[in-house]
């Protein structure tokens, strides 16, 4: 007992001791409350934020909405994200491959040296994609969930109603897809560089930035994803056969105007472009271009 009583005011001495010194450390400390720093440390914070309520947005706005919104939004949103993602992949199959002919033709590179390297490079892309699909689905359960959370909606027509957890796994996976394919696009641009950066750290990163333009506008005019006639499939066997006394043949000849193909190649370009630039200043390309042009100007005055 003696021994116990003595060992405690020790430790309680030792405890108040580091206590009291990383208060006063604390106390000599001036507050250096820098705005750039702040800035520095919140904008990361918030970007991710804003993601996450993009993630949880769609499954709230699907289950609060009523049963006649869900008829038309659960299956446009589906079928939006479906194609997005086909195309997607479809877009980072092809720009791989061609990736691979440009250092054929243009830098004379072995084709088998050239077949092996872009095989490589899908491989090693395909398990990026894995592990960015992993987190996005977690972080699209969670946000579902906390939009679920929210406020689950009381249908008044429950025979006729559809279940609001169906209408939610649609929404989240429709967030996923879309996701995924941003995912597969920013893998399509970074694919393209690392396989001519193999012979051109220069025009690694243009290169990319054509073959992504040229590979998504194949991708979306010609074969089966081309993105009219893939959305107008998806519609017709997922829209119910009248839309507020509409028939689904009009209402998809609304949704589909003419000309709405090329809209779907073209007016994603800047935002391929964005991706562009965002996955060359993560991976140090526009650094790499500079500092080639610089070594090439002290070589060459």
């Amino acid at each position: 007992m003696t021994g116990s009583g003595e060992h405690r005011p020790r430790w309680l001495a030792h405890l108040r001791s580091v206590l009291r010194a990383e208060i006063d450390s604390v106390r000599d400390r001036q507050l250096d409350l820098n705005p750039a720093d702040l800035t520095r440390f919140t904008f990361p914070l918030l970007l991710r934020l804003v993601g996450v309520l993009a993630f949880g947005a769609v499954p709230l706005l699907v289950i609060r909405s009523g049963v006649d919104t869900d008829d038309v939004l659960v299956p446009l949103l589906g079928s939006v994200a479906l194609t997005a993602v086909g195309t997607a992949v479809v877009t980072w199959v092809i720009a791989t491959a061609v990736s691979g002919l440009v250092l054929v033709v243009f830098y004379r590179t072995g084709p088998a040296e050239s077949s092996r390297l872009v095989v490589r490079t899908v491989v090693d892309s395909f398990e990026r994609v894995s592990d960015t699909t992993a987190r996005l689905a977690t972080l699209a359960l969670l946000a579902g969930v906390v939009a679920l959370a929210i406020g689950l909606p009381t249908r008044r027509d429950a025979a006729v109603a559809h279940s609001v957890l169906d209408d939610l796994l649609a929404a989240q996976i429709g967030v996923l897809l879309v996701a995924l394919g941003f995912a597969f696009l920013a893998e399509t641009v970074r694919c393209a560089a690392d396989v001519v950066d193999k012979q051109s750290l220069l025009l690694a990163w243009p290169w990319s930035l054509g073959i992504a333009w040229a590979s998504w506008i194949v991708a979306t005019t010609v074969g089966p994803f081309e993105t009219t006639r893939l959305l107008e499939t998806l519609l017709d066997d997922w829209l119910p056969a009248t839309v507020n006394g509409t028939p689904r043949a009009d209402v998809i000849a609304e949704l589909l105007p003419a000309g709405a193909n090329w809209w779907a190649a073209l007016a994603p370009l800047p935002v391929i472009a964005l991706i562009w630039a965002l996955e060359a200043q993560r991976h140090n390309g526009f650094a790499q271009m500079r500092e080639f042009l610089t070594a090439s100007r002290r070589e060459n005055p």
